[in-house]
């Protein structure tokens, strides 16, 4: 039993821990009150989560013809591979609430299971964790992926699920896991480059072998419904480049439109935005052909890997910076494995701005106006992780 003196502080420790989760409950209590006081809580409700349940509704008409969108002045459509189709069956069988209900209860419970294989990988102090959970818990991300009903959290799970097999010694299992992340390619590309960098021929022989089964189970909707997919692809990346507000993205791309050319033509980005992600990427390629003998590096490579997968690509939604639970994690549990203070906390104040932008965002700008700062800040905490990585592998300081 601690001493009488030592009371106060612990009582203090702990409920600054817990702090976070008022923003949280602001947060669901918010979008609650704003349902509840709308002229028209169907339409209001109506967020993306209603592509899934459209989806599944057609799957089970055996309207299969219908799912892909054949124009996009809608905001909610069908973008992932034909073999996540039979995923929406359950939303299909369900009432529109229900269905909605079900989505909020699936990301919930893939955010608890990511936490709780990051616990594993990451032995630490329980009370490193019960802050980083608290974090997540109050982050941007992770409230707007419930309101809206997205799939950030089942992603940020398959991640999470895929390190915790790499480090467990279990190469083809975690191939098999990644291949799970091609259900959005433009994220699962920069793990099969950190498998070719690491050389880890069993993990991506998983991943070949998991995306060959993932397409044969497709082939009873049909070979069309792959061509559906190549055209919808294709045409939504256009939207987003015309259309999509570049405040709801999370990339270097957005960052570089919104300063250098948020009233002049697009290509005007284009130079910066590809000079920038090619620094990043050599800076990742080399902190992994570095460390990648190095297991105690793994969850902090990953962590590199996710922050380029979402500043380097042209796109990414604001919801999916609830992958940023993985580095994020690690940085805070692994705080005393890093060679530099200063990297530590610079990464810190990164991940601040982050929490902070995304926030004003929401609340003052509404999304459709300002910088993008969130890949910048992204961008920069991968060069400082990387740099960190780095130093702890020059000669010296071994890393086997």
């Amino acid at each position: 039993m601690p001493p009488e003196s030592t009371r106060p502080r612990v009582r203090g420790r702990t409920l600054l821990r817990l702090a976070p989760l008022g923003l949280a409950a602001f947060m669901q209590v918010t979008w609650i009150e704003n349902l509840l006081l709308s002229p028209d809580p169907q339409v209001t409700v109506r967020r993306d989560w209603y592509a899934f349940y459209e989806t599944g509704q057609r799957l089970l008409a055996g309207h299969l013809d219908a799912i892909y969108p054949r124009s996009f002045d809608s905001g909610y459509l069908w973008l992932y591979p034909p073999y996540c189709i039979y995923l929406t069956a359950p939303l299909g069988l369900l009432p529109k609430w229900w269905a909605y209900a079900l989505a909020v209860v699936v990301e919930i419970a893939a955010v608890a299971g990511a936490l709780a294989l990051l616990r594993v990988v990451l032995p630490g102090r329980p009370a490193a964790h019960t802050t980083a959970t608290m974090v997540v818990l109050a982050s941007m991300p992770f409230n707007t992926t419930l309101a809206l009903g997205q799939v950030s959290g089942v992603l940020a799970l398959v991640v999470a699920a895929s390190l915790w097999a790499w480090r467990g010694g279990r190469p083809v299992a975690a191939g098999l896991l990644l291949a799970l992340l091609f259900a959005k390619p433009n994220l699962a590309v920069f793990f099969l480059g950190a498998c070719l960098l690491a050389r880890e021929w069993r993990t991506l022989a998983g991943i070949a072998a998991g995306c060959a089964l993932l397409g044969l189970a497709s082939l009873p909707l049909g070979v069309e419904r792959w061509h559906e997919y190549v055209y919808t692809t294709r045409h939504y990346i256009e939207v987003v480049r015309t259309v999509v507000p570049m405040t709801k993205q999370l990339t270097l791309y957005a960052f570089w439109r919104t300063v250098s050319a948020p009233e002049g033509p697009a290509r005007w980005a284009v130079a910066p935005w590809l000079a920038s992600v090619a620094g990043l990427a050599c800076l990742t390629a080399l902190a992994w052909w570095r460390r990648r003998g190095d297991r105690m590096a793994l969850p902090r490579l990953f962590g590199v890997t996710v922050l380029l997968a979402l500043c380097a690509n042209l796109y990414v939604y604001f919801y999916d910076g609830l992958l940023l639970l993985v580095p994020g994690v690690v940085w805070w549990v692994e705080r005393e494995g890093y060679r530099s203070r200063w990297c530590h906390g610079l990464i810190g104040a990164c991940l601040l701005g982050f929490f902070v932008v995304g926030y004003v965002s929401i609340f003052l700008l509404e999304f459709n106006e300002g910088v993008s700062w969130a890949g910048a800040l992204l961008a920069l905490w991968l060069v400082f992780e990387a740099a960190d990585l780095l130093a702890a592998a020059a000669p010296g300081h071994p890393v086997d």
